[in-house]
């Protein structure tokens, strides 16, 4: 079956609405609250309508067998959530959906549950969904639709710029994180040492490693208040450790700025895409869930 430009447009605004309300609909009764699903702030999701389209124009040659319709979708859809998948991990450093605990997945971004998922999707879709929808875009006055299109592409791509640049905000937010992190490492590292030569106790002054920036930068600060009335320290190691502790509040400083900035991101990216993961960034990322649930409880 042919389909025109103005057609599969149609199709693709209708569909990632359908998804959103799928997608919400279903989370909230897992959650057992509402929640609002997706990438863009609005009431869509890009991937099921290109995921409709993609099993529209897959199963198109094979209406007359269910089996050949499950099949060719399936497979279709799998091919793009894979693609899709891969493109967005490679350009905001984060994944946001993971079947990496799925069986018969690859490389976490499909795995068989969802590719038959996709498959049953295709077979619905094409027997019950979309020939009520094709009877109401036939319905539309063709002017009616055109101009109806075009605000919706005009909302659609201004969301998408916001959501993107949301993403890429979120992206260097994480490298920034990691930076300070690494720096508040390498400080610890060096306090250790000073206050070890000083007091020849290491083991006094080495807490338990954590992952949390803050607490990294709260420790160093901690080991230094006070210090040169517990153990005698050569004046040379007392001016450096004055200066990392100077330098611990400045990073500090550094990580709330950032707190207060990620605030905005919270509201559409990181409570839009709650299970999100990050191969590089884990736990950095982990440090902002914290922060926004915490924040949200007060």
């Amino acid at each position: 079956m042919h389909y025109t430009f103005i057609q599969l447009l149609f199709y693709f605004f209708i569909y990632c609405f359908v998804g959103w309300i799928w997608e919400c609909t279903y989370c909230s009764v897992v959650e057992r609250h509402l929640t609002n699903r997706g990438f863009m702030r609005g009431p869509v999701i890009p991937i099921y309508g290109c995921g409709t389209i993609v099993m529209l124009l897959a199963s198109a040659p094979f209406k007359d067998s269910i089996w050949l319709i499950f099949l060719s979708g399936a497979i279709g859809a799998s091919m793009l959530e894979l693609v899709t998948g891969t493109v967005m991990e490679a350009i905001f450093k984060v994944r946001y959906w993971d079947y990496s605990m799925a069986p018969l997945n690859i490389k976490g971004y499909v795995c068989a549950g969802a590719s038959l998922g996709w498959g049953v999707a295709a077979v619905v879709l094409n027997r019950l969904i979309h020939p009520r929808v094709s009877a109401l875009e036939n319905l539309m006055p063709p002017k009616c639709e055109q101009f109806a299109l075009l605000i919706a592409s005009i909302i659609f791509t201004a969301d998408l710029a916001l959501s993107v640049k949301a993403a890429l905000d979120l992206r260097d937010i994480l490298i920034r994180m990691e930076n300070i992190k690494a720096e508040a490492q390498r400080m610890q590292r060096r306090v250790d040492v000073l206050l070890a030569v000083a007091a020849d106790e290491k083991d006094k002054w080495i807490d338990r490693r954590t992952e949390q920036i803050s607490d990294i930068l709260t420790g160093i600060e901690n080991k230094l208040v006070g210090i040169k009335d517990k153990i005698a320290i050569p004046e040379a190691a007392k001016e450096e450790l004055v200066e990392l502790r100077t330098k611990a509040g400045m990073l500090k400083e550094r990580l709330t700025s950032i707190y207060s900035f990620r605030e905005r991101l919270s509201r559409s990216i990181l409570r839009g895409n709650p299970n999100m993961v990050s191969k590089r960034f884990q736990a950095s990322l982990d440090e902002i869930k914290a922060y926004y649930n915490n924040t949200k409880k007060r």
